[in-house]
């Protein structure tokens, strides 16, 4: 087996460009959510405006339908009693309308109800329905649900009539002033706002499933590309200097395994070359009886071997592909799943499952190397139990204990074959891998607002996958 080093300028270009990938991939992904929540944002903000003036024409036919029963009763206006409260209750129920307000048919205000966020509290409304005395009421349906535009809100003005669903009370109906006026608003502004806290939970969901993409993109592409390509480079800039001693590791038969498997015939070709016209020189000078003859034989040996060079004398050792690379995807899939089962319980279990994945790390570590497949298949299958029992109506303490500790395992085990595949090297990319699972973990979890049983039911996903992905980090690739 032989090992062989680059120049660090190598080295550190492989890794700005294996960092950068990432890094690529996140920002234009990123800034195509941006460009498209802002369009959709455009285009959906006069249609959600239409719908909510929509129902707010809606609300507002409702409660003058029951008003007019009410006075149809006999019972005038002013005096019906618990308007205030179904006021309240009508916009409890509909919390993305501004306001409801009732006025007389003075244009007094008899009662009304503001929610919160809507553009208005009292005193507004009060100010408000003061400056709308004075409209003229439309004949039609058609005119009256025309929303009115004041002080940035769409205000639906629609009459209470007497003598609508009977004749008592004076009778008389649409040709008659109204008894008052039912006032619903609504502020379109709102909708921008609750449609940007929208793109908002989006973009944090989207974000996360991006960063794992990403990085285990990244994974795949060092373990699959960027380590044997590094050692064909290697390998050739040695050949372009006469040395022909490597024969590069073995891979499966893609296109990758291909092109090593041709550089690998072509030196072990030339050392073949080189013994047999060597062997074959030594049978010539040996069957020659000829001094003159033997001499000229042995000249032109050494001169084509010396012209061949140093690089063919001795035979070609073949290099281990240590594939450290291997255990990455797996360990960004378990991290990103045990934080999920941290955060599925509460962020007070974060001191706890510190302390058990520091106790599952040092468990993981001195795992013998022949039992480091069962070991973690066996911590992948303890975060699909802890994410199931969580599901299944389990404590939140035992499951996120369970996950922190199954987590620290993986990342124990995960370091201990780094160490032991790359001689030492490789701790930068394991911490970066586990740092991307942890962070998409917290803003998957933000973007489902901390629930506990969405964050159970996703870490089943990256639990399953680091359990199909754990083989690779057992046997030695060579």
């Amino acid at each position: 087996m032989t090992t062989r080093s680059a120049s660090p300028s190598l080295y550190r270009g492989h890794r700005l460009f294996m960092v950068g990938i990432p890094a690529v991939i996140l920002l234009a992904a990123a800034l195509a959510m941006a460009g498209v929540g802002l369009l959709g944002t455009w285009l959906a903000q006069d249609q959600l405006g239409e719908a909510r003036a929509a129902k707010a024409a809606a609300v507002a036919e409702a409660v003058q339908h029951d008003l007019e029963r009410a006075i149809a009763y006999g019972i005038p206006l002013p005096r019906i009693e618990g308007v205030g409260a179904y006021l309240q209750g009508v916009a409890g129920r509909n919390p993305d309308l501004g306001f409801l307000a009732l006025t007389g048919g003075d244009g007094v205000l008899l009662q009304g109800a503001v929610n919160a966020g809507g553009g208005i509290d009292a005193a507004g409304l009060q100010a408000l329905t003061a400056g709308l005395h004075g409209l003229a009421t439309p004949e039609t349906r058609a005119a009256t649900l025309q929303p009115i535009d004041r002080d940035g809100l769409l205000i639906l003005r629609v009459p209470v009539r007497i003598g609508r669903l009977s004749s008592e009370g004076g009778g008389g109906g649409v040709g008659q002033p109204p008894a008052g006026h039912v006032l619903v608003g609504v502020q379109p502004q709102q909708v921008r706002g609750q449609i940007a806290e929208e793109l908002a939970t989006v973009a944090l969901g989207g974000l996360a499933v991006l960063l794992l993409l990403a990085e285990l993109a990244g994974v795949l592409v060092r373990a699959s590309f960027r380590a044997p390509l590094r050692s064909l480079a290697v390998a050739m800039a040695e050949a372009v200097d006469g040395r022909f001693a490597t024969l590069l590791g073995r891979r499966p038969r893609d296109q990758v395994g291909r092109l090593l498997f041709a550089f690998n015939a072509v030196v072990f070709g030339l050392h073949d070359r080189r013994q047999r016209f060597a062997a074959h020189a030594d049978e010539v000078r040996a069957a020659v009886f000829d001094p003159e003859v033997a001499s000229a034989v042995e000249n032109t040996r050494l001169s084509a071997l010396t012209a061949l060079g140093s690089g063919l004398e001795a035979a070609p050792r073949r290099e281990i592909d240590s594939r450290s690379d291997d255990v990455l995807a797996f360990a960004l899939l378990s991290a990103a799943a045990a934080s999920m089962l941290v955060l599925a319980g509460s962020l007070s279990l974060a001191g706890p499952a510190m302390a058990a994945a520091l106790v599952g790390a040092i468990a993981g570590y001195v795992v013998p190397p022949g039992w480091r497949r069962v070991a973690a298949v066996l911590s992948a299958l303890a975060l699909l139990s802890a994410a199931a029992v969580l599901l299944l109506g389990g404590t939140a303490l035992p499951a996120g204990l369970a996950g922190g500790l199954a987590g620290g395992f993986a990342a124990g085990l995960a370091l201990s074959y780094v160490r032991r595949q790359a001689a030492g090297g490789g701790q930068f990319s394991l911490l970066r891998a586990l740092a991307s699972g942890i962070v998409a973990a917290l803003l998957w979890a933000a973007a489902v607002g901390w629930d506990g049983g969405m964050l159970a039911a996703t870490s089943l996903l990256p639990a399953a996958l680091a359990a199909l992905l754990a083989r690779p980090i057992v046997v030695p690739r060579s």
